[in-house]
């Protein structure tokens, strides 16, 4: 008899073959169990039924040598198993054959045969990761890896946006389409027959399923996915995990174990600021902003966290209600109960002041800070600009909305329940109508290096205009739809426009970048957001940054034979991606190849005591000073004079009510 010894890690599956021979059609024997079932464990566990007009005298079961004896359990039913410690050795993966034979009193018999599998389930790769974007030189790329001899008989990657609908990659033994390597299947854009490519300009979630009719189906779902096909979207870098902020040395991110960090781009070195619990709700409730010192953040957890020096710090506690409103150099201003009582909270020191309090408000409060740190806020309560000295710049009708304040000038917007009404704020206090606009939202106005772009109805619809820093006003949009501009949380006013008066927005799915004088030029769809970084434009989606390539770049794109025909983007390397490597994909292409994430490496140790320093105190709302304070450096570059001659003209004075001078 030959032994072999257990095989640990694999599963054991019957797949029944009722191939019964009998010797007298007076016994009949059947195999029960296992049908079609996966054993995890040591034993082949054999359950018959066999009967016979005269007694059952005995039942037998035959596999790979071993031979037992069912015992009876009553009503013709028997039972037995096989231990696999009694065999010696590996027993290969592959098809074995069990054999049962039941016996008469008189010596009459019946067998039956069933298959039994040494089997290991396959393995699915594909080529992309949560938060990841598929881009005009990625494609999508997925396989299924059988356990010989068995075979991947389907192979399926659905990819399903919340817009509804879906695009679907699917595979076959029987696909009339061949594979490139015998027993495996794959799906990829533009190959094996798929001629068009994943729809962009959409958010999808990834479902990957695979089988081999052995074991059960496998299942995957990753997510979220992005798609920008976009030919002027180079890609730059990719984070470890979705893009909250960057800068030109730095990601704030939050990535698929809800750990939030900061990379360095260039080391790509990690430091770890929290661990957002499951019970704080979704991902999506996080937002935060890159500092000189480190970061701050709004937590679903209801904190208001702070990154300076390499301290965690907690800016306001969960009973505040606090809300991260505006984020500049070493200044962030937040607000507490329900927008009832704003603060401005100096990172470098740790300390809150009072800007404003009404109980009961309102509003909601909504303020911007300039690069030297001056603080600029509206209310509802208040029908003017609140500035530095509490200097009062306006006095119109309507809700006020968010004041932006770019170094030089200020600009806000008016909303009376049908337009919104724009006026900038020169240095020496000069008032200028930049028009009314259909829209009720605050996110209306950027102001950068001296030029403010905003939106203005042409009675039918919002277009983009431009004005420069000698006064001119240009259009810069003229589209039957209405455009908008690409806002973020805590960077609303500033992302769009470049130091050249290059002005960004969205309109019907894409985004622009215009110019007075020309036509708009489209760049991309309008997922993710876009900054001027480091004299060009940037767009970060999910966990990739984006360069804006130049026209003759996306033409040689366009003019490339097809999807199948795009390269790895350059520069990135297996660090951004989870790898298996197969020596017999050779015959596709290098792809870096994603399975199952590994667990996340442990979390620094974090103190949640003396080291959450700077709150306020809930019952009088004075300041709680710090143990400790760590240093900043000095904020964005930008010009702070013009904020400064503006506070001194302005202080103590407030603008009388003035007509509209209309361009």
């Amino acid at each position: 008899m030959r032994t072999y010894r257990r095989h640990t890690g694999t599963a054991i599956a019957f797949a029944l073959s009722l191939v019964a021979q009998t010797a007298d059609a007076a016994v009949t024997v059947n195999i029960l169990q296992p049908s079609n079932t996966i054993i995890d464990g040591g034993t082949v566990p054999v359950r018959v039924a066999a009967s016979s007009p005269e007694d059952i005298y005995y039942v037998e079961a035959e596999f790979e040598g071993l031979t037992i004896e069912l015992a009876p359990t009553g009503d013709g039913y028997f039972e037995g198993a096989f231990d696999l410690g009694e065999l010696g050795g590996d027993l290969p993966y592959g098809p074995y054959v069990v054999t049962v034979n039941a016996y008469s009193t008189f010596g009459e018999a019946a067998s039956d045969q069933g298959t039994v599998h040494q089997y290991a389930p396959p393995i699915i790769a594909w080529n992309v990761l949560p938060h990841e974007a598929l881009t005009a030189d990625k494609r999508f790329d997925a396989k299924c890896i059988p356990t010989p001899p068995y075979e991947c008989t389907s192979l399926a990657a659905t990819f399903r946006s919340d817009e509804g609908g879906g695009y679907t990659l699917f595979a076959e033994r029987d696909w009339p389409y061949p594979q490139p390597v015998p027993g495996r299947l794959y799906v990829k854009e533009g190959a094996y027959g798929y001629s068009g490519a994943i729809p962009s300009g959409r958010t999808y979630t990834l479902t990957i399923e695979a089988s081999d009719r052995v074991g059960p189906t496998i299942t995957k779902t990753i997510g979220p996915i992005h798609v920008d096909r976009s030919p002027r979207l180079t890609v730059v870098q990719r984070a470890p995990g979705s893009i909250l902020d960057f800068d030109a040395t730095r990601f704030l991110f939050v990535d698929s174990y809800r750990r939030l960090g900061i990379s360095d781009r260039n080391t790509q070195q990690v430091t770890w600021i929290e661990t957002i619990p499951e019970w704080a709700g979704p991902l999506s409730a996080t937002y935060g902003a890159l500092t000189p010192s480190g970061s701050v953040h709004q937590s679903p957890t209801g904190y208001i966290l702070s990154w300076v020096d390499g301290v965690r710090r907690q800016i306001s506690s969960v009973n505040n209600a606090p809300r991260l409103d505006a984020v500049n150099g070493d200044t962030v201003v937040w607000t507490a109960y329900g927008d009832d009582r704003a603060f401005a909270h100096s990172l470098s020191t740790g300390t809150n002041r009072s800007l404003w309090h009404v109980p009961g408000s309102r509003s909601p409060f909504q303020a911007d800070v300039s690069a030297s740190g001056d603080i600029f806020f509206g209310t509802y309560e208040g029908a003017s600009i609140v500035g530095p000295g509490n200097a009062l710049l306006g006095d119109h009708a309507g809700n006020l909305q968010r004041p932006i304040a770019d170094g030089t000038n200020v600009v806000g917007r008016w909303w009376d329940g049908m337009t919104s009404s724009s006026y900038l704020y020169t240095a020496d206090g000069e008032e200028v109508f930049l028009g009314d606009s259909l829209t009720n939202t605050s996110a209306g106005l950027l102001a950068h290096a001296g030029y403010a772009a905003f939106l203005k109805s042409d009675g039918e619809v919002n277009q983009v205009w431009l004005r420069t820093p000698d006064g001119e006003q240009h259009p810069i949009s003229d589209f039957p739809t209405s455009s908008q501009f690409d806002q973020a949380k805590l960077r609303v006013g500033h992302d769009g426009l470049s130091d050249t008066g290059e002005v960004l927005f969205l309109n019907d799915g894409k985004r622009y970048i215009g110019r007075p004088g020309g036509a708009p030029e489209n760049i991309s769809t309008s997922l993710g957001h876009a900054r001027w970084v480091d004299g060009s434009w940037h767009v970060a989606i999910g966990n990739t940054l984006f360069q804006v390539s130049s026209p003759e770049v996306a033409v040689a794109r366009l003019a490339a034979p097809g999807i199948g025909a795009f390269a790895p983007a350059e520069g990135l390397g297996e660090r951004h991606e989870l790898s298996t490597s197969f020596a017999e994909d050779a015959v596709l292409d290098s792809t870096v190849w994603a399975r199952d994430l590994h667990e996340p490496d442990a979390m620094p140790a974090l103190d949640d005591g003396s080291l959450l320093l700077g709150d306020v105190d809930e019952d009088t709302g004075a300041d709680i000073a710090p143990a400790g304070a760590g240093c900043s450096t000095s904020g964005p570059a930008g010009s702070t004079g013009g904020v400064a001659a503006l506070a001194a003209a302005l202080a103590g004075l407030a603008l009388a009510r003035r007509g509209r001078a209309r361009p």
